[in-house]
């Protein structure tokens, strides 16, 4: 499937969905930031972040222990 048979194709499912969402939802997205969870949000941003931290984290580790040995 080319690119833009894809672009269509996923146009036509987002202009559904968002006629299906203004059907069901009167309130518009209050229904949906009323699920969402601070401490989930916090969470994960956190848990990111040390992720990208480990890695510069095992770089300088590994540089220490090389320069140790070597």
């Amino acid at each position: 499937m080319q690119f833009k048979h894809k672009l269509a194709a996923g146009a036509a499912v987002a202009a559904a969905a968002g006629g299906a969402m203004a059907q069901t939802s009167p309130t518009g997205y209050s229904a949906i930031l009323s699920g969402l969870d601070t401490t989930t949000a916090v969470a994960a941003i956190i848990g990111a972040g040390a992720l990208l931290a480990g890695v510069g984290f095992a770089k300088w580790a590994t540089k220490k222990v090389a320069k140790f040995f070597g």
